[in-house]
């Protein structure tokens, strides 16, 4: 099965010694080549997460290694970027955001799990919310307690 990776997923993957970094490599090193798809959103997502001094403990990455690392992540045999939206993508964006209560991440979820759906792809994430998007199909990754 083809996913669509959520940012929540790649940018732990990248980040040795984030709580979720064990996690996103056992479910990476279980993907075939081929079936990981990636996108600009999720791509600017990593992108901002890795020089973003919070998000990074206090130790951003200069734009140069944080485009080395998605860089790295893109080469991989795994991965797939997808590059356009299926012509189905628009009104499906819009019935998935139709009557839903603001949120912030309302845009950016509704943009992902509809480009999974227009796809039939299975999202792959950490977020629960993603349960929320009438027929798509979610892998919920999750991070033991300790």
């Amino acid at each position: 099965m083809t996913c669509i990776a959520d940012a929540n997923v790649l940018f732990p993957l990248l980040v040795q010694g984030h709580v979720a970094h064990e996690v996103a490599q056992d479910w990476w090193g279980e993907q075939p080549d081929g079936t990981v798809g990636t996108c600009l959103l999720t791509r600017l997502a990593v992108l901002r997460l890795l020089s973003n001094r919070i998000a990074m403990n206090g130790d951003p990455v200069k734009p140069n290694e944080a485009l080395r690392a998605w860089q790295q992540l893109a080469d991989d045999p795994r991965s797939v970027h997808i590059d356009a939206e299926p012509a189905a993508h628009e009104p499906r964006f819009t019935s998935l955001v139709a009557g839903r209560k603001p949120t912030p991440n309302l845009w950016t979820d509704a943009w992902l799990a509809t480009l999974a759906l227009s796809l039939d792809y299975e999202m792959t994430t950490f977020d629960r919310g993603f349960k929320s998007f009438r027929g798509l199909r979610v892998r919920l990754l999750t991070v033991p307690d300790k």
